[in-house]
Protein backbone atom coordinates (compact mmCIF):
# COMPACT_ATOMS: atom_id res chain seq x y z
CA UNK A 1 0.00 0.00 0.00
CA UNK A 2 1.80 3.28 -0.66
CA UNK A 3 2.19 5.52 2.25
CA UNK A 4 -0.65 7.62 3.53
CA UNK A 5 0.55 11.62 2.62
CA UNK A 6 2.08 13.48 5.25
CA UNK A 7 -0.45 15.73 7.36
CA UNK A 8 -0.30 19.34 7.26
CA UNK A 9 1.40 21.01 10.34
CA UNK A 10 0.62 23.66 12.95
CA UNK A 11 3.08 25.27 14.60
CA UNK A 12 3.15 25.52 18.08
CA UNK A 13 5.05 28.36 19.43
CA UNK A 14 6.16 26.84 23.01
CA UNK A 15 3.55 24.51 25.54
CA UNK A 16 2.65 24.96 28.86
CA UNK A 17 4.86 23.35 31.28
CA UNK A 18 2.72 20.46 33.18
CA UNK A 19 2.74 17.41 30.64
CA UNK A 20 -0.81 17.27 32.02
CA UNK A 21 -1.59 20.76 30.36
CA UNK A 22 0.38 20.17 27.15
CA UNK A 23 -0.89 16.89 26.26
CA UNK A 24 -4.69 17.81 25.38
CA UNK A 25 -2.91 20.30 23.12
CA UNK A 26 -1.05 17.79 21.01
CA UNK A 27 -3.92 15.61 20.94
CA UNK A 28 -6.22 18.19 19.65
CA UNK A 29 -4.22 18.78 16.53
CA UNK A 30 -3.80 14.88 16.05
CA UNK A 31 -7.86 15.03 16.16
CA UNK A 32 -8.12 17.37 13.68
CA UNK A 33 -6.13 16.40 10.79
CA UNK A 34 -2.48 17.95 12.11
CA UNK A 35 1.23 16.94 13.26
CA UNK A 36 2.63 19.58 15.21
CA UNK A 37 6.10 21.12 14.71
CA UNK A 38 6.79 22.52 18.01
CA UNK A 39 9.38 26.15 18.55
CA UNK A 40 10.30 25.95 22.05
CA UNK A 41 12.85 27.18 23.89
CA UNK A 42 13.37 24.21 25.88
CA UNK A 43 11.22 21.66 24.17
CA UNK A 44 10.19 19.19 27.47
CA UNK A 45 11.39 15.47 27.22
CA UNK A 46 9.25 12.77 26.73
CA UNK A 47 7.09 14.26 24.33
CA UNK A 48 4.75 11.68 22.07
CA UNK A 49 6.91 11.81 18.79
CA UNK A 50 3.88 10.20 16.60
CA UNK A 51 2.11 13.45 17.51
CA UNK A 52 4.80 15.54 15.97
CA UNK A 53 6.39 16.61 12.65
CA UNK A 54 9.53 18.11 14.27
CA UNK A 55 10.83 19.58 17.37
CA UNK A 56 13.12 22.98 16.82
CA UNK A 57 14.54 24.60 20.06
CA UNK A 58 14.75 28.18 19.13
CA UNK A 59 14.33 30.92 21.91
CA UNK A 60 10.81 33.08 20.31
CA UNK A 61 12.36 36.02 21.48
CA UNK A 62 15.50 36.07 19.56
CA UNK A 63 13.81 37.49 15.72
CA UNK A 64 16.31 36.28 13.46
CA UNK A 65 16.97 32.54 14.95
CA UNK A 66 12.83 32.15 15.39
CA UNK A 67 12.19 33.47 11.70
CA UNK A 68 14.83 30.96 10.36
CA UNK A 69 12.87 28.23 12.22
CA UNK A 70 9.42 29.14 10.97
CA UNK A 71 10.79 29.73 7.20
CA UNK A 72 12.65 26.16 7.53
CA UNK A 73 9.40 24.54 8.72
CA UNK A 74 6.97 26.08 5.89
CA UNK A 75 10.27 24.63 3.54
CA UNK A 76 9.95 21.38 4.58
CA UNK A 77 5.72 21.26 5.59
CA UNK A 78 2.42 22.81 4.51
CA UNK A 79 1.70 24.84 7.31
CA UNK A 80 -2.06 25.33 8.20
CA UNK A 81 -1.73 27.58 11.48
CA UNK A 82 0.09 29.23 14.25
CA UNK A 83 -0.79 28.77 17.80
CA UNK A 84 1.10 30.04 21.21
CA UNK A 85 -0.27 29.07 24.54
CA UNK A 86 1.67 31.09 26.72
CA UNK A 87 2.02 34.55 26.89
CA UNK A 88 5.92 34.29 25.78
CA UNK A 89 5.03 32.91 22.89
CA UNK A 90 1.86 35.22 21.97
CA UNK A 91 4.39 38.17 19.77
CA UNK A 92 6.23 35.67 17.94
CA UNK A 93 3.41 33.12 17.24
CA UNK A 94 1.26 36.83 15.84
CA UNK A 95 4.31 37.38 13.30
CA UNK A 96 4.83 34.17 12.36
CA UNK A 97 1.30 33.50 11.36
CA UNK A 98 1.74 37.37 8.85
CA UNK A 99 4.80 35.75 8.08
CA UNK A 100 2.87 32.94 6.66
CA UNK A 101 -0.10 34.35 5.45
CA UNK A 102 -1.89 32.63 7.99
CA UNK A 103 -4.84 33.44 10.02
CA UNK A 104 -3.69 34.81 13.62
CA UNK A 105 -3.79 38.01 15.49
CA UNK A 106 -1.93 40.68 14.21
CA UNK A 107 1.29 41.57 15.64
CA UNK A 108 -0.35 45.05 16.67
CA UNK A 109 -2.92 43.71 18.53
CA UNK A 110 -0.82 40.81 20.06
CA UNK A 111 1.64 43.87 21.54
CA UNK A 112 -1.12 45.52 23.13
CA UNK A 113 -2.02 42.14 24.78
CA UNK A 114 1.92 41.87 26.42
CA UNK A 115 1.79 45.22 27.35
CA UNK A 116 -1.07 45.94 30.29
CA UNK A 117 -0.39 50.04 29.88
CA UNK A 118 -0.57 49.46 25.99
CA UNK A 119 -3.84 47.76 26.71
CA UNK A 120 -5.41 50.22 28.75
CA UNK A 121 -4.12 53.27 26.80
CA UNK A 122 -6.22 51.86 23.79
CA UNK A 123 -9.19 51.47 25.75
CA UNK A 124 -8.46 54.71 27.67
CA UNK A 125 -11.70 56.43 25.47
CA UNK A 126 -14.04 53.18 26.67
CA UNK A 127 -13.28 54.31 31.00
CA UNK A 128 -16.37 52.43 31.69
CA UNK A 129 -14.18 49.37 30.66
CA UNK A 130 -10.72 49.04 32.72
CA UNK A 131 -9.92 50.87 36.51
CA UNK A 132 -7.78 54.48 36.27
CA UNK A 133 -4.28 53.32 35.84
CA UNK A 134 -0.46 55.41 35.38
CA UNK A 135 2.79 54.26 34.21
CA UNK A 136 5.47 53.96 36.80
CA UNK A 137 8.72 53.87 35.11
CA UNK A 138 10.63 56.01 38.49
CA UNK A 139 10.47 55.80 41.72
CA UNK A 140 9.10 59.81 41.40
CA UNK A 141 6.15 58.15 38.79
CA UNK A 142 4.75 55.62 41.39
CA UNK A 143 4.79 58.57 43.94
CA UNK A 144 2.67 60.87 41.87
CA UNK A 145 1.21 58.32 40.38
CA UNK A 146 0.06 57.29 43.88
CA UNK A 147 -1.43 60.36 44.69
CA UNK A 148 -3.55 60.59 41.28
CA UNK A 149 -5.20 57.23 41.83
CA UNK A 150 -5.15 56.94 45.59
CA UNK A 151 -5.78 54.33 48.30
CA UNK A 152 -5.96 51.23 47.85
CA UNK A 153 -3.84 50.74 44.52
CA UNK A 154 -2.06 47.38 42.72
CA UNK A 155 1.31 47.97 41.39
CA UNK A 156 2.50 45.25 38.84
CA UNK A 157 4.65 44.75 35.94
CA UNK A 158 3.43 46.10 32.61
CA UNK A 159 4.17 42.98 31.19
CA UNK A 160 3.28 40.17 33.73
CA UNK A 161 1.88 36.83 33.45
CA UNK A 162 1.11 34.33 35.87
CA UNK A 163 -0.07 36.49 38.68
CA UNK A 164 4.14 37.19 38.97
CA UNK A 165 4.48 40.64 41.30
CA UNK A 166 1.68 41.88 42.08
CA UNK A 167 1.05 44.09 45.33
CA UNK A 168 -1.64 45.17 46.93
CA UNK A 169 -1.21 48.74 48.49
CA UNK A 170 -3.28 49.67 51.27
CA UNK A 171 -1.29 52.38 52.97
CA UNK A 172 1.59 54.48 51.50
CA UNK A 173 4.35 52.73 53.42
CA UNK A 174 3.76 49.79 51.48
CA UNK A 175 4.82 51.80 48.03
CA UNK A 176 8.68 51.54 48.81
CA UNK A 177 9.22 48.18 48.97
CA UNK A 178 6.73 46.96 46.28
CA UNK A 179 8.42 49.40 43.91
CA UNK A 180 11.82 47.82 45.11
CA UNK A 181 10.91 44.61 44.96
CA UNK A 182 9.38 45.15 41.15
CA UNK A 183 12.50 46.92 40.21
CA UNK A 184 14.39 43.88 40.80
CA UNK A 185 11.75 41.48 39.06
CA UNK A 186 11.64 43.52 35.86
CA UNK A 187 15.10 44.57 35.89
CA UNK A 188 17.80 43.28 33.53
CA UNK A 189 18.48 40.42 36.05
CA UNK A 190 15.19 39.61 36.65
CA UNK A 191 12.45 37.18 35.20
CA UNK A 192 12.91 36.81 31.27
CA UNK A 193 9.03 37.29 30.73
CA UNK A 194 10.03 40.96 30.72
CA UNK A 195 12.99 40.88 28.55
CA UNK A 196 11.10 43.50 25.94
CA UNK A 197 9.22 45.54 28.81
CA UNK A 198 12.12 46.14 31.83
CA UNK A 199 11.26 47.90 34.64
CA UNK A 200 7.86 48.78 33.42
CA UNK A 201 5.27 48.84 36.16
CA UNK A 202 1.64 50.03 35.70
CA UNK A 203 -0.32 51.52 39.44
CA UNK A 204 -4.00 51.34 39.60
CA UNK A 205 -7.19 51.67 41.48
CA UNK A 206 -8.18 48.66 43.18
CA UNK A 207 -11.29 46.86 41.52
CA UNK A 208 -13.53 45.68 43.97
CA UNK A 209 -16.10 42.51 43.34
CA UNK A 210 -15.80 38.84 42.50
CA UNK A 211 -12.92 37.98 40.13
CA UNK A 212 -13.36 35.77 36.46
CA UNK A 213 -11.84 35.03 33.62
CA UNK A 214 -13.21 34.45 30.28
CA UNK A 215 -12.72 31.98 27.84
CA UNK A 216 -13.19 32.53 24.30
CA UNK A 217 -12.39 32.81 20.91
CA UNK A 218 -12.79 35.49 17.81
CA UNK A 219 -13.02 33.98 14.44
CA UNK A 220 -13.47 36.63 11.36
CA UNK A 221 -14.29 39.20 13.72
CA UNK A 222 -17.21 37.30 15.55
CA UNK A 223 -16.78 36.77 19.15
CA UNK A 224 -17.50 33.40 20.69
CA UNK A 225 -17.75 33.10 24.63
CA UNK A 226 -17.60 29.62 25.38
CA UNK A 227 -17.95 30.35 29.12
CA UNK A 228 -16.85 31.99 32.51
CA UNK A 229 -14.84 30.78 35.11
CA UNK A 230 -15.04 31.85 39.05
CA UNK A 231 -11.80 32.62 40.68
CA UNK A 232 -10.63 32.34 44.18
CA UNK A 233 -7.27 34.48 45.06
CA UNK A 234 -5.09 34.52 47.54
CA UNK A 235 -3.89 37.78 49.72
CA UNK A 236 -2.28 39.43 49.67
CA UNK A 237 -0.10 38.82 46.15
CA UNK A 238 -3.33 37.83 44.35
CA UNK A 239 -2.64 34.33 43.11
CA UNK A 240 -4.75 31.83 42.18
CA UNK A 241 -5.89 29.38 44.10
CA UNK A 242 -9.24 27.91 42.58
CA UNK A 243 -11.01 27.91 39.67
CA UNK A 244 -15.16 26.81 39.12
CA UNK A 245 -16.59 26.43 35.69
CA UNK A 246 -19.01 27.73 34.75
CA UNK A 247 -19.77 30.68 36.99
CA UNK A 248 -21.99 31.00 39.39
CA UNK A 249 -23.16 34.57 38.79
CA UNK A 250 -26.40 35.38 38.02
CA UNK A 251 -27.68 35.95 34.10
CA UNK A 252 -27.67 39.99 34.15
CA UNK A 253 -23.74 39.78 35.88
CA UNK A 254 -23.08 36.83 33.45
CA UNK A 255 -24.82 39.71 30.45
CA UNK A 256 -22.57 42.52 31.96
CA UNK A 257 -19.49 39.95 31.83
CA UNK A 258 -19.77 38.93 27.96
CA UNK A 259 -20.57 42.64 27.15
CA UNK A 260 -16.93 43.66 28.43
CA UNK A 261 -15.82 40.77 26.78
CA UNK A 262 -17.45 41.75 23.34
CA UNK A 263 -16.24 45.21 23.31
CA UNK A 264 -13.00 45.01 24.94
CA UNK A 265 -11.00 42.12 22.34
CA UNK A 266 -13.20 43.94 19.23
CA UNK A 267 -11.91 47.56 20.81
CA UNK A 268 -8.24 45.71 21.02
CA UNK A 269 -8.11 44.76 17.49
CA UNK A 270 -8.56 40.18 18.23
CA UNK A 271 -9.38 38.50 15.66
CA UNK A 272 -8.66 34.78 14.46
CA UNK A 273 -7.34 33.74 17.86
CA UNK A 274 -8.17 32.22 20.81
CA UNK A 275 -8.74 34.76 24.04
CA UNK A 276 -8.08 34.42 28.05
CA UNK A 277 -9.84 37.51 29.51
CA UNK A 278 -9.79 38.11 33.59
CA UNK A 279 -11.84 40.65 35.12
CA UNK A 280 -13.97 41.79 38.53
CA UNK A 281 -17.46 42.26 38.52
CA UNK A 282 -19.15 44.19 41.31
CA UNK A 283 -23.46 45.07 41.30
CA UNK A 284 -22.59 48.49 41.52
CA UNK A 285 -19.91 49.60 39.19
CA UNK A 286 -20.41 46.31 37.07
CA UNK A 287 -17.36 44.66 34.76
CA UNK A 288 -14.56 45.64 34.21
CA UNK A 289 -11.43 44.83 33.17
CA UNK A 290 -7.90 43.12 34.90
CA UNK A 291 -5.90 41.88 31.93
CA UNK A 292 -6.83 40.27 28.38
CA UNK A 293 -4.56 37.25 26.92
CA UNK A 294 -4.13 36.46 23.41
CA UNK A 295 -4.15 32.38 24.33
CA UNK A 296 -6.07 29.62 25.63
CA UNK A 297 -6.49 29.75 29.66
CA UNK A 298 -3.91 28.06 31.67
CA UNK A 299 -3.84 26.47 34.83
CA UNK A 300 -6.06 23.55 33.47
CA UNK A 301 -8.85 25.96 32.44
CA UNK A 302 -8.79 25.54 28.36
CA UNK A 303 -7.63 21.99 28.62
CA UNK A 304 -9.30 20.48 30.97
CA UNK A 305 -12.47 22.72 32.66
CA UNK A 306 -14.33 23.80 29.66
CA UNK A 307 -14.07 20.54 28.42
CA UNK A 308 -15.24 18.63 31.18
CA UNK A 309 -17.82 20.78 32.09
CA UNK A 310 -19.18 21.80 28.41
CA UNK A 311 -18.19 18.37 26.49
CA UNK A 312 -16.42 20.25 24.04
CA UNK A 313 -12.01 19.91 24.47
CA UNK A 314 -11.35 23.82 24.26
CA UNK A 315 -8.02 23.52 22.91
CA UNK A 316 -9.91 21.30 19.58
CA UNK A 317 -11.18 24.88 19.00
CA UNK A 318 -7.97 26.39 19.43
CA UNK A 319 -6.88 24.42 16.49
CA UNK A 320 -10.02 25.14 14.70
CA UNK A 321 -9.86 29.03 14.88
CA UNK A 322 -5.97 29.09 14.38
CA UNK A 323 -6.71 27.00 11.06
CA UNK A 324 -9.17 29.18 9.49
CA UNK A 325 -12.60 27.36 10.83
CA UNK A 326 -15.00 28.38 13.35
CA UNK A 327 -15.20 27.22 16.74
CA UNK A 328 -17.49 24.58 17.30
CA UNK A 329 -20.25 25.18 20.21
CA UNK A 330 -21.47 22.57 22.49
CA UNK A 331 -24.89 21.19 22.59
CA UNK A 332 -25.47 19.77 26.03
CA UNK A 333 -26.43 21.22 29.05
CA UNK A 334 -22.85 21.75 31.14
CA UNK A 335 -21.48 19.69 33.91
CA UNK A 336 -19.30 22.01 36.52
CA UNK A 337 -15.61 21.61 36.60
CA UNK A 338 -13.13 23.19 38.76
CA UNK A 339 -10.00 23.50 40.31
CA UNK A 340 -7.98 23.98 43.54
CA UNK A 341 -4.09 24.27 44.13
CA UNK A 342 -2.37 22.66 46.85
CA UNK A 343 0.05 25.29 48.20
CA UNK A 344 3.18 24.99 51.11
CA UNK A 345 2.85 25.66 54.59
CA UNK A 346 6.02 27.30 54.46
CA UNK A 347 9.38 28.04 53.41
CA UNK A 348 12.04 25.36 53.35
CA UNK A 349 12.37 22.23 51.68
CA UNK A 350 9.88 19.45 50.40
CA UNK A 351 10.40 16.41 52.49
CA UNK A 352 7.10 14.85 50.74
CA UNK A 353 3.12 15.09 49.86
CA UNK A 354 0.82 12.57 51.76
CA UNK A 355 -2.69 11.47 51.69
CA UNK A 356 -2.49 11.08 47.94
CA UNK A 357 -4.38 8.02 47.44
CA UNK A 358 -7.12 9.69 50.20
CA UNK A 359 -7.31 12.47 48.15
CA UNK A 360 -7.64 10.69 44.57
CA UNK A 361 -10.40 8.36 45.86
CA UNK A 362 -12.80 11.54 46.63
CA UNK A 363 -15.53 11.39 44.66
CA UNK A 364 -15.42 13.28 41.52
CA UNK A 365 -11.76 13.54 41.40
CA UNK A 366 -10.50 13.19 37.90
CA UNK A 367 -6.63 14.26 37.99
CA UNK A 368 -4.16 14.97 40.66
CA UNK A 369 -1.19 17.07 39.83
CA UNK A 370 2.12 17.20 41.38
CA UNK A 371 4.62 20.31 40.34
CA UNK A 372 6.82 19.75 42.89
CA UNK A 373 9.29 17.03 43.74
CA UNK A 374 10.91 16.10 47.32
CA UNK A 375 13.99 18.33 47.68
CA UNK A 376 12.44 21.22 45.89
CA UNK A 377 13.17 24.46 47.96
CA UNK A 378 10.25 26.02 48.70
CA UNK A 379 9.67 29.92 48.67
CA UNK A 380 6.85 32.13 49.69
CA UNK A 381 5.62 35.04 47.22
CA UNK A 382 7.44 38.06 47.10
CA UNK A 383 10.76 36.31 47.23
CA UNK A 384 8.80 33.92 44.77
CA UNK A 385 5.79 33.88 42.98
CA UNK A 386 5.25 30.11 42.42
CA UNK A 387 7.23 27.88 43.93
CA UNK A 388 4.98 27.71 47.38
CA UNK A 389 2.27 26.04 44.58
CA UNK A 390 2.88 22.43 44.90
CA UNK A 391 0.01 20.98 42.64
CA UNK A 392 -3.62 21.13 42.00
CA UNK A 393 -6.80 19.09 42.00
CA UNK A 394 -9.09 18.88 38.89
CA UNK A 395 -12.73 17.40 39.48
CA UNK A 396 -16.32 17.49 38.01
CA UNK A 397 -19.61 17.62 39.74
CA UNK A 398 -23.41 18.27 38.72
CA UNK A 399 -23.01 21.35 40.69
CA UNK A 400 -20.65 23.74 41.51
CA UNK A 401 -21.55 23.54 45.34
CA UNK A 402 -20.29 19.64 44.63
CA UNK A 403 -17.16 20.34 43.28
CA UNK A 404 -16.60 22.66 45.78
CA UNK A 405 -17.24 20.41 48.61
CA UNK A 406 -15.35 17.44 46.70
CA UNK A 407 -11.76 20.16 46.12
CA UNK A 408 -12.24 20.88 49.69
CA UNK A 409 -12.29 17.29 50.62
CA UNK A 410 -9.60 16.17 48.58
CA UNK A 411 -7.16 19.18 49.36
CA UNK A 412 -7.58 18.71 53.04
CA UNK A 413 -6.73 15.15 53.04
CA UNK A 414 -3.03 16.26 51.46
CA UNK A 415 -0.48 16.90 53.69
CA UNK A 416 2.88 18.95 52.61
CA UNK A 417 6.02 18.56 55.01
CA UNK A 418 8.35 21.06 54.47
CA UNK A 419 11.55 20.64 56.36
CA UNK A 420 12.77 24.25 57.59
CA UNK A 421 15.36 25.82 55.31
CA UNK A 422 19.14 24.94 56.40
Amino acid sequence: MPEPAPRPVVVFVGLRKNPLEHRPALEAAHRCGFSVALLAGKPPAGLPGALLAEVRAVDPHDTEAFDAAVDAVATAHTVAGVVAWGDAGVEPAARAARRLGLPGIAPAAARLARNKYLMRQALADRPHLIPRFARVRTWRDAVRSLADIGLPAVLKPAAGSGSKGIFLLRDEQELRPAFDELTRLTGADGDGIFRHDRGELILEELLRGSEHSVEGFVHRGEVTVCGITDKTTTEPFRLELAHLHPSALPGAARSAVHALTRETVLALGFDDCAFHLECMYDPGTGARLIEVAARAGGDFIGSHLVGLATGVPFHENVIRVATGQAPRLPDQPPLHAGLRKITAPAAGELVRIDGLDTALGVPGVQHLVLDRSPGTTIRLPPEHFSSSLLGAVIATGETGEAVRGTLEAAAKALRAEIAPPS
